[in-house]
């Protein structure tokens, strides 16, 4: 091999380090890009049926508030909760079949997300809306499980006992 040879060699050699430089790089920004769009993915689920509830007035039952009905049975005060998919619907399976109370930590991992605080705290928000849907119940701060009359096995994401 001669030294021109040798020396076109090395610079292929290092052009290809530096390209795979470049394409870890790029992977790593697709990466950190992905991670973004889910949570504006989530946040956008989060924020859409609150705005919902925001927007629609809310009408009082003749003797009663909006949050007490005057003589209703919890199983008549609580309206079906409107079905689920995706990851929300897994968390429902993932809270039926626990059969206690679970923590966001709890959930994340069971989901398979990474042990880190972002995905954790995604899960978190990601409860406390399926509790104000209807699916979950948060008995003290930070701790949740399945609500009364929900099983978590329908198809469709609706899952009450009584279907």
């Amino acid at each position: 091999m001669t030294l021109g040879e040798a020396s076109l060699l090395e610079q292929l050699a290092a052009d290809e380090e530096s390209v795979r430089g470049q394409l870890e790089s790029l992977r790593e920004q697709v990466a950190a890009l992905e991670e973004q769009l889910r949570d504006l993915a989530t946040a956008r689920r989060i924020v859409a049926p609150m705005l919902a509830r925001h927007s629609q007035p809310e009408q009082a039952p003749s003797g009663g508030t909006p949050d007490a009905p005057a003589h209703a049975s919890p199983a008549e005060a609580a309206p079906a909760p409107k079905p689920v998919t995706g990851l929300d619907q897994q968390v429902v399976v993932i809270m039926a079949s626990s059969g206690r109370t679970m923590r966001a930590k709890e959930v994340a991992q069971a989901l398979g997300e990474p042990d880190v605080r972002g995905r954790v705290e995604t899960t978190r928000a990601r409860l406390k809306r399926l509790t104000a849907l209807g699916w979950l119940t948060q008995h003290e701060p930070g701790l949740f499980s399945i609500a009364a009359g929900i099983n978590g096995h329908a198809l469709g994401g609706v899952a009450n006992d009584k279907a």
